[in-house]
Formats: structure tokens, C-alpha cells, sequence
């Protein structure tokens, strides 16, 4: 808007060594949360996963298919 009445804009000030120092460590930051993030996600897939195979593995397990008590004949609990 300053070209219109004659004046020049002046050129964007170059960043300092604080601000780039600022602006490095925020990258870095926002790197760190997103692999945070990742990680966080995969264990919960991982915990989905070993939930729903682990379910599986009870219904066909050996002892599932003998049955309560199978392998205790011999123990009585009671008079």
C-alpha cells in the first residue's frame, strides 16, 4: 500500500540467531509429538491385535477342549 503514495516498503528483517534457534527446536518438538503419536498408535494396534488373537487361542487351546476338571480326576474339593 505504500508503493501507491510513493514510499518503498523495506525488505522483511532477517530472522536472528534466537528466532532461528526458536523456530529449530519447535520443529524438533513437533517431530518428537508426531512420532510419539505413531508409537502410541501401533501399541494400541498391538494390544487390538493380541487381544483378538489371544481370544482365539483360549477357544482352541487343549485345555479348553478337555473340559473343567479333566485333569484333576483325582481331587475332590469338598466331604
Amino acid at each position: 500500500m505504500g508503493a501507491i503514495f510513493g514510499r518503498r516498503s523495506s525488505p522483511a528483517p532477517a530472522p536472528t540467531a534466537a528466532e532461528e534457534k526458536a523456530k529449530e527446536a519447535q520443529e524438533r518438538q513437533e517431530e518428537r509429538a508426531e512420532t510419539q503419536e505413531k508409537v502410541e498408535m501401533q501399541a494400541a494396534q498391538k494390544r487390538r491385535r493380541t487381544r483378538r488373537r489371544g481370544g482365539m487361542r483360549l477357544l482352541f487351546s487343549p485345555l479348553r477342549q478337555e473340559g473343567p476338571g479333566a485333569g484333576d480326576a483325582k481331587t475332590k474339593f469338598g466331604g
